[in-house]
């Protein structure tokens, strides 16, 4: 009896269940963030194009902005789920 215990509990699996948990946490927590992480890979998108001739000018201040307030609605919408 004492013989199958061991071969089930040891350090080795218990090391690949507490992995197994931290990627289960990590895939939740990606998924919970996603569209955040979206928006904010839109927000580097646009300021790389605003950039690209090395001078902003309004309407690109204007696409910036408005990206950089996508990305705050994402934030609390994550809190509170009020959009």
């Amino acid at each position: 009896m004492a013989g199958f215990f061991s071969d089930y509990f040891s350090w080795t699996n218990l090391f690949y269940l507490l992995g197994l948990i931290l990627a289960g946490i990590a895939t939740l927590m990606a998924s919970k963030y996603k569209s955040m992480m979206k928006e904010i890979g839109d927000v580097a998108r646009t300021l790389e194009e605003a950039y690209a001739d090395g001078k902003l000018d309004s309407d690109e201040k204007k696409k910036i902005m408005k990206e950089v307030l996508d990305v705050l609605k994402s934030v609390i919408n994550l809190k509170w789920k009020i959009f």
